[in-house]
């Protein structure tokens, strides 16, 4: 899938600020860090596809990390989640947006990502990635962030009875901070560990998007709201400024085109489909790239 990910470059930058990275495809013929969640790689492998590899995990049911489809990653994927779109103090959160997969199982998969933080504390996605059984490839999504007060689509493993909501937030902030294991796995239940199944966990890649720094960005005059949005979104602009926002899909395709002609415009996103999007604003002055996510 790497013709994919270099069109994605007009759009979003690769992470290259420390010794970890923050992409998985496997095209390399490599596991990229992946393993058990025991650090064995047994029953681990790297498959041909059609448009290059694919991780494949075959698990025999039985109460052992084969049997458990769950990976994890402790190499890559790991480290601080958070980044400065323009170097300044302006912040942004790597998420994995996309996550390629297909499902040769008879069974469907729900699959979640986990995260571990030297601080202790422990969270998964609340909403499950539900694969159909005998799904063939397929991009799928399960858009989660923090950005105070809002911590969503995360749930919070650890016991935070009589902590505040603010020193619960601090916590998770400071865990994403220094991640020190991602896993994605399979459960219908909210838990860190994959269930026990008789199957295959198939993955082609995980595509973070990064918001673009072009010119002298405007972050905290921009802005976008309700994000998530489900059918209109609220842009606003700096004083006396018009502009224009372009959407575009995890493919890179623009979807959607806004005329900003107020300091605060609404746009109708009846036309998209759930999933997450770029949104490149325009102004005389600046250009700005946020993400979006429709629900």
């Amino acid at each position: 899938m790497r013709i994919l990910f270099t069109f994605l470059c007009c759009l979003v930058l690769p992470f290259s600020g420390s010794s970890q990275d923050f992409y998985s495809d496997f095209d390399d013929g490599t596991l990229q860090g992946w393993t058990n969640n025991d650090g064995t790689v047994n029953e681990l492998s790297v498959q041909p596809n059609a448009s290059g590899n694919h991780l494949q995990k075959i698990c025999d049911g039985t109460n052992t990390a084969v049997g458990e489809m769950t990976i994890i990653n402790t190499q890559n994927w790991v480290g601080n989640y958070f980044y400065s779109p323009t170097g300044g103090t302006d912040e942004a959160m790597y998420t994995i947006d996309e996550i390629l997969m297909r499902n040769s199982n008879s069974f469907d998969l729900y699959v979640r990502f986990g995260y571990t933080g030297s601080n202790g504390y422990r969270v998964v996605t609340t909403d499950p990635i539900v694969v159909p059984a005998q799904s063939d490839w397929g991009y799928y999504s399960s858009p989660h962030h923090i950005e105070f007060p809002t911590i969503n689509n995360l749930t919070i493993l650890n016991d935070t009875s009589g902590l505040t909501f603010e020193e619960i937030y601090e916590n998770v902030e400071t865990m994403f901070e220094d991640v020190i294991e991602f896993r994605i796995f399979h459960n219908d239940q909210i838990e860190y560990d994959g269930k026990l199944e008789t199957g295959t966990l198939e993955i082609d890649e995980l595509i973070k998007m990064i918001l673009l720094s072009t010119g002298e960005q405007e972050l905290s005059k921009i802005k976008l709201f309700p994000n998530p949005a489900k059918d209109m979104v609220t842009i606003t602009l700096p004083d006396n400024e018009t502009g224009n926002a372009e959407f575009y899909n995890v493919l890179g395709k623009k979807v959607l085109t806004a005329r900003l002609l107020n300091v605060r415009s609404t746009v109708n996103l009846a036309e998209l489909t759930s999933g997450m999007y770029l949104v490149s604003v325009k102004t005389s002055t600046s250009t700005t790239t946020k993400k979006l996510v429709k629900i």
